[in-house]
């Protein structure tokens, strides 16, 4: 019963700390099985799954782009106590 309650909580923290990635991979996949199944010919049909990588591969480097401007953006507004300076 841990190992469930551990699962859930780590999915329910993905879903709810990143939702723009949440919902980004649920559009792409919607998009990639939609594709899918209006494929014209099986070559189509197949190049549906290059598509889905390809956009889940898009999506996951925006979003690590976003982590770091926010992680620069943090640190650059984050006030510095420098412990080199003599005592008087």
């Amino acid at each position: 019963m841990k190992l469930l309650k551990l699962i859930w909580d780590n999915t329910y923290g993905l879903l709810v700390d990143d939702g723009r990635m949440a919902v980004g991979a649920l559009l792409i996949l919607a998009f990639a099985g939609i594709l899918a199944e209006l494929a014209p010919d099986e070559s189509a049909r197949n190049a549906s799954g290059f598509v889905l990588l390809g956009l889940v591969c898009v999506l996951i480097l925006t979003n690590l782009y976003a982590a770091g401007q926010n992680a620069a953006r943090q640190r650059v507004s984050v006030p510095e106590h420098s412990t080199n300076q003599p005592r008087s």
